[in-house]
């Protein structure tokens, strides 16, 4: 295990004391030492690096990420030192928390776009109730895309609604709306099957394009 305290140059925060402290979540949170272990930080610090590449200039630099939580001693990967859960982004000219994704979609999907480039396993807002505060990121998947894994065809819904106009209900099953709506936008991208893995990193790269931009 080591310990981290910034990811891509950004101070990270815990951000899950009581709400009456002032730090609870959707603050800046307060300084805290997080531990993991070392391969998947590394990895986690390249991701983030990529993230704020991506973000816009007009919100400013990015001063401060909030976080749930990385190892801790429990059965699962966070006991591994292999996950980590992502709370917002805090920039100077904007304020990114998870739980506000139905009012940010555009933002949050061009997070998740990027990060779904480094990592298999990312449980997000229309995964389950538990998961609608923060991005549990973990490495126990390779990254691909997987049209029986229900965070994948979340994602990938959310993105054909809110990226590129599909209109398609978002429910996490891969069916023949999804199916169709997925071939026309990857024609009209001029991108082939996405189960081609590096078609889906140019799938995730033109979704993150097109997000930031809508943001």
């Amino acid at each position: 295990m080591i310990t981290f305290r910034d990811l891509a140059g950004v101070p990270v925060h815990y951000d899950r004391y009581p709400k009456e402290s002032g730090f609870g979540y959707g603050t800046r949170g307060k300084p805290l030492p997080f531990k993991g272990e070392g391969a998947f930080i590394e990895a986690l610090d390249r991701a983030m690096t990529e993230v704020l590449a991506a973000v816009p200039a007009s919100f400013g630099a990015a001063e401060v990420i909030t976080s749930a939580g990385a190892y801790v001693s429990k059965p699962g990967y966070h006991g591994l030192g292999r996950a980590f859960d992502l709370d917002g982004i805090f920039f100077a000219g904007k304020e990114f928390v998870t739980l506000n994704f139905p009012s940010d979609m555009q933002f949050y999907i061009g997070v998740e776009a990027v990060l779904r480039k480094h990592f298999g396993t990312i449980l997000n807002y229309d995964y389950d109730l538990a998961h609608r505060d923060h991005f549990h990121i973990d490495n126990g998947s390779s990254v691909g895309w997987n049209k029986v894994s229900k965070s994948r065809v979340c994602f990938l819904q959310n993105a054909l609604n809110q990226c590129f106009g599909a209109g398609i209900q978002v429910d996490g099953a891969y069916g023949p709306e999804t199916e169709k709506a997925l071939k026309l936008t990857l024609e009209d991208l001029g991108i082939g099957t996405i189960g081609v893995p590096a078609n889906w990193l140019t799938f995730l790269d033109r979704t993150a394009a097109a997000a930031f931009k809508l943001a």
